[in-house]
């Protein structure tokens, strides 16, 4: 775990080494799960930590005492869901691209017969292993956050997130595993932007409000054409590329169809999501106004409407 964390730190430093290191699936396999496990754990802690202890407070303040319990939670998850999106985009940015395989594609599928493709650097293990734990971690924290819209959709998601890492990390697949994270998260960091000004309007109200929900639409067309840029149009070429170019190298066996499938379902829900936000392009042409339909349930229980810093009288 310490290497792993190290070669992080390298990377942003720009110090880390460029050569791979040639991974034993079997022997090394076993510290990767236990490091999967502790930053599973540790970014869990991170997640909810920082959000109670820091968030929620900033988050109270912005949005004034008259604001609800609820809202003041949507806020702090969205402005966690923004910080590890933008965290994870920058690392995939620094890591990805270098790697000497990155493009073209065909680079993703030669050396699999080989074996070589299990070579990987500390660094790319690192963003390996750091986001399948990220999403690990979504997983229960889908639980224990404000209820979705499209809760079920979402834990999908995340459980087909894992499930592909994992797979396509012990299978040799990690090349273009390492592409689909990196196209995947840019697109949500300006929503969660967009989130958190209308939150903030919709608290304030009066030329506040104005004011942020002119960014907040500004951001969501940022998010809107992202997402159709990245997970509409270059993440359906690695679909492509992993069901019809990887043929062209070796033939496929149950691991290979089992990742083919599990990104099938992924672009699935891609195109779910993209109808989602036209429903909120829609929306925006005709009120003037951008409302997420993707993630937030409006049904706030009792205690959650009670405006934040008042007692419950008894």
């Amino acid at each position: 775990a310490a290497r792993v964390l190290a070669a992080f730190a390298g990377k942003m430093a720009g110090t880390e080494p460029p050569k791979a290191t040639t991974r034993v699936p079997i022997g090394d396999g076993h510290l990767d799960l236990l490091v999967f496990l502790l930053f599973s754990l540790g970014l869990f802690i991170v997640n909810w930590g920082l959000r109670i202890v820091v968030v929620e407070p900033i988050a109270a303040r912005l949005l004034g005492g008259k604001s609800t319990r609820a809202k003041v939670q949507k806020f702090s998850q969205s402005s966690m869901e923004m910080i590890f999106y933008a965290a994870f985009s920058v690392f995939g940015i620094l890591v990805v691209p270098g790697q000497d395989w990155f493009w073209p594609s065909k680079h993703w599928w030669i050396d699999f017969p080989s074996g070589k493709t299990l070579a990987v650097t500390d660094a790319l293990k690192a963003y390996y292993l750091l986001y399948a734990a990220r999403y690990s971690q979504g997983v229960v924290s889908v639980l224990i956050e404000h209820k979705r819209k499209d809760f079920w959709e979402m834990q999908m998601h995340h459980l087909v997130t894992v499930s592909l890492l994992g797979l396509s990390y012990v299978y040799g697949w990690n090349r273009v595993g390492a592409v689909v994270m990196l196209i995947l998260d840019p697109a949500d960091v300006p929503l969660h932007i967009a989130k958190q000004f209308k939150y903030v309007g919709d608290a304030r109200g009066g030329a506040i409000k104005k004011a942020c929900q002119t960014a907040a639409d500004g951001f969501f067309v940022i998010f809107m054409l992202s997402f159709a840029a990245m997970r509409l149009g270059l993440y359906p070429y690695v679909v492509w590329s992993c069901h019809f170019e990887a043929a062209r190298y070796f033939e496929y066996d149950s691991g290979a169809w089992a990742c083919v499938a599990l990104l099938y379902i992924l672009l699935f829900l891609q195109v779910y999501w993209f109808a989602l936000i036209l429903k909120v392009a829609i929306k925006v042409v005709v009120n003037g106004a951008a409302e997420d339909v993707r993630s937030d349930d409006e049904e706030d229980d009792e205690d959650e409407k009670k405006p934040v810093g008042k007692k419950k009288r008894k």
